[in-house]
């Protein structure tokens, strides 16, 4: 595969969708972006007719990246939960409780114009694209920073697995360049079955 473009590979747009709930976008907000972990181990096992190589099962991933709030409730709905009253850029709300919610981050780089989603909007054949998505995630931390004379920033923390009990992958990576067609959109994140 080739990739021909190189002035969209310092872009890039950013998805957050709740199980069932609405995907929001946070490229505009966005000012670093992380991913560890889905990797594995080799272990070397001795036998009689010479060594055989023993796979472990993959980390967990750890997603995570850091904004600036436009709203005060934009980042403190994640580690609460999902729910209306809490969603991005609500205005004069109060958060009392806390309710674990399952999500899906997706990251998209490419050089299509007019993007409204990194997940749900498909990548044309003239168009580069290089998508990364991950399912079934946890947000484990909202962490808030400021220095003086800069502006307020959040970090969310995303865990997850990197497959579900069913060993059904919770990641998928997919890329096109000029020549290969269409990259379809993923589905909406509405169950654990239909991941994408």
């Amino acid at each position: 595969m080739a990739m021909n473009e190189k002035a969209w590979f310092n872009e890039a747009y950013v998805s957050v969708q709740g199980l069932s709930g609405t995907e929001y976008q946070l490229t505009t907000k966005t000012t670093a972006i992380s991913q560890t972990g889905g990797n594995f181990d080799l272990e070397g096992i001795d036998t009689f007719g010479g060594k055989i190589s023993k796979l472990t099962t993959r980390d967990d991933f750890e997603i995570s990246f850091e904004g600036i709030p436009t709203s005060h409730a934009d980042y403190d709905w994640a580690w609460a939960g999902q729910t209306a009253a809490t969603a991005f850029g609500a205005s004069g709300v109060t958060i009392t409780t806390s309710t674990t919610t399952k999500y899906r981050v997706t990251f998209l780089w490419t050089n299509q114009t007019s993007m409204t989603s990194a997940a749900l909007q498909a990548i044309t054949n003239s168009n580069e694209a290089y998508r990364k998505s991950y399912a079934d995630l946890y947000c484990t931390g909202v962490e808030t920073n400021m220095d003086a004379g800069d502006v307020l920033k959040s970090t969310l923390t995303f865990k997850g697995t990197e497959e579900d009990s069913n060993g059904v992958k919770n990641w998928l990576i997919s890329a096109k360049d000029t020549t290969s067609g269409t990259l379809s959109a993923l589905n909406a994140y509405t169950s654990s079955t239909s991941k994408f």
